[in-house]
């Protein structure tokens, strides 16, 4: 329980890989490949990988799988419903993930007051700077999860105005901050990312797509940057 919490709190710059597909294969590239979390997803469509993730029931024996083997925290991403999400809630403690993440405007307000799970509270384009800054010095996540890229500038090359941004919100930020790749980001811009002060990069989809080797390629290329610091 918590143990990416702890992880960011304590490395200077952690790598948590962000699963375009709920399949035993990838996570298990992941782990190996360096990533210091994992993160699966259900009852979402992922716009990065353009895939749609089904319901808990689905791939219920696929994440107790994941979680049984993984050497390093799991969490899961777990849909746009409030009232859904809440309902599976304790289910999703039972079967040991370790952190779940949700936009701001997904989250049940019961979640907020859990001690059993660590939050990813997300927060999106829609949401204002002056917002975000608030969130960032509040109880109501316990990692901020900066996704301020507006759809349809995903993949896009990463510029230093987003990098500017993050900055802003990591140096007013109490909460550990997580930056997903939403935009086109390399691993020579780790040293970039670490210099704004966020906690961790979040790869995903736009980075290597949906293929196995690429995913493991490109995860393992960050940990080297990473590990340079």
């Amino acid at each position: 329980m918590h143990r990416l919490l702890t992880t960011l709190k304590r490395k200077k710059f952690s790598l948590i890989a962000s699963l375009p597909e709920n399949s035993y294969e990838m996570a298990k590239i992941a782990w190996e490949a360096g990533a210091d979390a994992i993160k699966v997803h259900i009852n979402v469509f992922h716009r990065a990988s353009q895939n749609t993730f089904g319901p808990l029931t689905e791939i219920r024996n696929t994440f107790e799988r994941i979680i049984a083997d993984s050497p390093v925290p799991v969490g899961i991403v777990a849909g746009e419903d409030p009232i859904l999400v809440e309902e599976l809630l304790d289910d999703i403690v039972a079967m040991g993930f370790d952190f779940i993440s949700l936009y701001g405007h997904f989250m049940p307000a019961s979640l907020v007051e859990r001690r059993d799970i660590t939050t990813f509270f997300a927060v999106n384009s829609d949401y204002s700077l002056e917002e975000i800054r608030h969130l960032s010095q509040s109880f109501f996540g316990d990692i901020l999860e900066l996704s301020i890229i507006a759809p349809e500038h995903y993949g896009k090359r990463l510029s230093a105005r987003d990098l500017a941004k993050y900055n802003y919100i990591a140096t007013h930020a109490v909460a550990p901050t997580v930056v997903p790749t939403q935009k086109l980001v390399y691993p020579s811009d780790v040293k970039s990312l670490y210099r704004t002060g966020v906690s961790a990069v979040m790869v995903g989809a736009i980075c290597y797509g949906r293929d196995p080797e690429k995913m493991r390629q490109v995860i393992k290329s960050f940990r080297s940057e990473i590990d340079r610091l």
